[in-house]
């Protein structure tokens, strides 16, 4: 009885038509709380697209307590909520989350009343403010949005488990990304740690690879570079993403990029916790680059042979 009384102390606000229409959740989840259990906060989600209607949801202080469309209980523990995120539409916030694999959505009206409980549920969650605060430790809570592209892979391909010539790049889930290979039916699924972008091939080709991350952990650098230098002379940018396997593996892809894709790579959301990636440079000396693209030009001529200017390029590079 005690807990009826807790829960319609907490509904009041939202008046007295809204406690006689959850009578029965109220009975039900009062019923199912534990002797140890604290009710922290009770208001109102809402279902439906025209006519939207109102259903208890329920904060204790082991679990979130709801009841579904057939007014069956529901119940949520806190420590298996996942992927928590607070999105604000129109005139509603939703709550999503991840219990059991299944997406769970809390629609909420911001009302007064609304706008209070709304950010009980995010306090209880942990969910950050959707909108950048002076705090340092506030961020923006990100939308997903389903991402597909393909993508021209300019070194890397061969750490890849499927062999072929057409890649597809797509983001379903935040911090992770999809790539499959020709036409093979299950893509490979990699966590997303970040990508840079080079802004144009004939200027940025040589520098890359003096990007030490990419000479230990990522791949080769030199490979990197010969990659980059065999595009000189062809107006296009070029982006690095750093991707890493569910088992733990590093993998590099240097892409070429036109406008769209880099469109597309601008909407990616990446992992979060994961590791932030250096970008510590051991710049490779200008002279070098010189050296390489006077080489190249002079391959372009016709008086060096391939052969003849892929062994300059290895010896300048070290390779």
């Amino acid at each position: 009885m005690y807990a009826i009384d807790q829960i319609k102390e907490y509904l009041k606000p939202n008046g007295w038509m809204t406690l006689t229409n959850l009578k029965k959740e109220i009975g039900l989840i009062a019923e199912h709380i534990n002797v140890d259990e604290i009710i922290e906060s009770a208001g109102v989600a809402v279902r439906g697209k025209i006519a939207l209607k109102e259903y208890l949801v329920v904060l204790t202080s082991e679990r979130l307590i709801t009841t579904d469309k057939q007014k069956k209980l529901i119940a949520h523990n806190y420590e298996e909520i996942t992927q928590q995120i607070a999105i604000k539409k129109f005139n509603t916030v939703e709550i999503q989350f991840q219990f059991n694999k299944e997406v769970i959505e809390l629609s909420i009206a911001q009302n007064d009343t609304g706008k209070v409980f709304t950010q009980a549920i995010q306090d209880k969650l942990g969910i950050l403010p959707e909108i950048q605060m002076d705090s340092e430790e506030r961020k923006v809570v990100q939308v997903m949005k389903p991402i597909k592209t393909t993508i021209d892979i300019l070194n890397g391909k061969e750490q890849l488990k499927d062999k072929g010539s057409i890649f597809k790049l797509s983001q379903n889930k935040q911090g992770e990304v999809e790539i499959s290979v020709d036409y093979h039916n299950t893509p490979e699924v990699f966590r997303l740690i970040k990508w840079e972008r080079v802004e144009n091939i004939q200027k940025s080709a040589f520098d890359i690879a003096g990007w030490s991350l990419i000479g230990s952990t990522f791949g080769n650098a030199g490979a990197i570079a010969g990659a980059m230098g065999a595009n000189i002379g062809k107006d296009k940018s070029v982006a690095t993403l750093y991707l890493k396997r569910l088992n733990g593996e590093k993998v590099a892809l240097v892409i070429k990029c036109d406008k769209k894709v880099l469109e597309k790579l601008s909407m990616l959301i990446v992992a979060e916790g994961e590791e932030v990636v250096a970008q510590t440079v051991t710049e490779v000396q200008p002279s070098v680059a010189d050296e390489i693209i006077k080489f190249k030009q002079l391959l372009d001529e016709g008086i060096l042979t391939q052969d003849e200017f892929d062994a300059k390029k290895k010896q300048l590079l070290g390779i």
